[in-house]
């Protein structure tokens, strides 16, 4: 564990600490400071020579000019002296994330390598598979106990939130052609066309398939219609003469503007029934507006009531990729964006109106597909574990992303591809020491929550600019707040075209 937050992305290739970062740019401004007060000086030392009193004084014996020059001089060398230790800083980092590209790129290649083998031996991996699932059954029925697979995972919990471990799931996320050749007994496709299929495309293809059994009545990775309802205060208030009649809607309840990048994350909605919080900033017409998404709430792959679930963490995956338009069956989006979505609508936030997105986990896919979205004005990201490397951005929109060393939901998404647009803020943030209990320790959102209060702590220039788009966002004023509650309609077919 540790409180020291590493910077990279952002149109830079160098990856440090945000102190790193923070010291390169004051010894920036030092030398800027230095050649500004060296030019100064070099002004008086032309008046001392205009008036002839760069020669010795004999009444004082003093040579004032001489005194300036030597000034001029060590202004310069300490101003050169500042250039050179900034630049060294640089280049170390620039070093930095050459070596970290360096790394991506064999893990990566390994992950092909490894996918395609691992489907060539599929069919013996399979039968030793079903042999394990028959004896967690025989498990299960006579009621022994634990299954060997929940026996194994509780004692090698740790493994999950290994750094390593998780390097090796955001190489496997982009290698499911691989694996796919690999069962065939096709020949890798490692070089020129895998390196471009990667977590999305893989996801629009599973999403393919489920849509397939999805006809035949399976619910496996199949969304459906959302139905969104306002939580908390009433819909409308009361007429303003008394009289009974309903008045315009409730704007909600009064809250203090987000001072940071740790006030955005505390509101996002971590328990009860409310999965999406809206907040308005400013009057209605020239509203600025904040929306904070849930995490996933249901792991399961049977789409079932809770719309924030894998099944819709696949599509907001899926989405990523222009595969995902030729898909014959199944919702063009997940539940739980369909349902922000319908959310905003009912707020009322208009397509040209400035918007901030939160989201945590599954939440943070849905927030970064906002921000590709060319008909909503969104205006920066935050995103708090989620996996979201292969986000389409639209030019202009600044997407801080946090992601903790030991989390694998980040990872999920594969590598993706680099943007000038977004900035990662990595943390470790587990104690090798502990034994923790959850089986995700390092994706919870109380820790999350602790990252991003440091990030407010941070003068690094990148984070800096984000405190200040959140504060442009909200214009420090009061905003009204409402909550909303989501659910997945089972009622009718998940493959009618209300899903989509």
């Amino acid at each position: 564990m540790d409180d020291s937050l590493t910077v990279s992305g952002g149109g830079s290739t160098a990856v440090a600490t945000d102190e790193l970062f923070v010291d390169a740019a004051r010894l920036g401004a030092v030398e800027t400071v230095m050649t500004e007060w060296s030019e100064r000086a070099s002004v008086i030392w032309r008046g001392l020579v205009h008036l002839d009193l760069d020669e010795p004084l004999v009444t004082w014996g003093v040579a004032p000019g001489r005194q300036v020059q030597e000034t001029i001089g060590r202004l310069a060398e300490a101003g050169e002296q500042a250039g050179r230790l900034r630049v060294s800083l640089i280049e170390s980092a620039e070093r930095y994330g050459a070596t970290e590209r360096m790394i991506d790129a064999l893990w990566a290649a390994g992950g092909r390598l490894g996918g395609w083998t691992l489907g060539w031996f599929a069919p013996a991996i399979v039968g030793a598979g079903l042999a394990a699932a028959a004896a967690q059954g025989m498990v299960r029925l006579f009621g022994i106990g634990q299954t060997p697979t929940e026996a194994w995972l509780a004692e090698h919990r740790e493994l999950l939130s290994d750094p390593a471990f998780v390097r090796v799931v955001r190489a496997a996320a982009d290698s499911a052609d691989e694996f796919t050749a690999g069962l065939l007994h096709l020949p890798s496709t490692t070089a020129p066309i895998g390196t471009m299929i990667g977590a999305p495309e893989n996801a629009s293809v599973l999403l393919a398939l489920a849509g397939g059994l999805g006809l035949a009545g399976g619910r496996l990775l199949v969304d459906g219609p959302v139905q969104v309802s306002r939580v908390g205060v009433g819909s409308s208030s009361p007429g303003a003469a008394g009289d009974g009649r309903a008045g315009p809607p409730d704007p909600g309840r009064s809250v203090p503007a987000p001072s940071g990048v740790g006030d955005l994350a505390e509101r996002v909605p971590a328990s009860g029934d409310a999965q999406i919080r809206i907040e308005r900033y400013g009057p209605p017409g020239d509203a600025r507006w904040i929306v904070y998404i849930s995490g996933t709430i249901e792991v399961g792959l049977d789409a079932g009531e809770q719309p924030f679930d894998m099944t819709s963490n696949v599509h907001g995956i899926a989405d990523d990729s222009a595969l995902d338009d030729l898909r014959f069956a199944g919702a063009d989006s997940g539940a739980g964006e369909r349902a922000v979505r319908q959310a905003m609508a009912d707020a009322g936030v208009a397509p040209g109106e400035p918007l901030l997105a939160v989201g945590h986990s599954g939440g943070g896919i849905i927030a970064a597909s906002l921000a590709g979205d060319p008909e909503l004005n969104t205006v920066g990201v935050l995103n708090l574990g989620g996996p979201v490397a292969s986000a389409e951005l639209r030019e202009g929109v600044q997407l801080l992303s946090i992601e903790h060393e030991e989390d694998l939901v980040p990872a999920s998404g594969g590598a993706g591809h680099p943007s000038d647009q977004r900035t990662t803020v990595s943390r470790s943030v587990l104690d090798p020491s502990v034994e923790y209990s959850s089986m995700l320790p390092a994706h919870e959102l109380s820790r999350y929550r602790e990252t991003a209060a440091l990030v407010d702590e941070s003068e690094e220039e990148r984070l800096s600019a984000f405190r200040t788009l959140v504060a442009d966002v909200t214009g420090d004023g009061e905003g009204r707040s409402t909550e909303w509650k989501a659910r997945r309609d089972l009622s009718c077919s998940t493959t009618t075209t209300a899903a989509r």
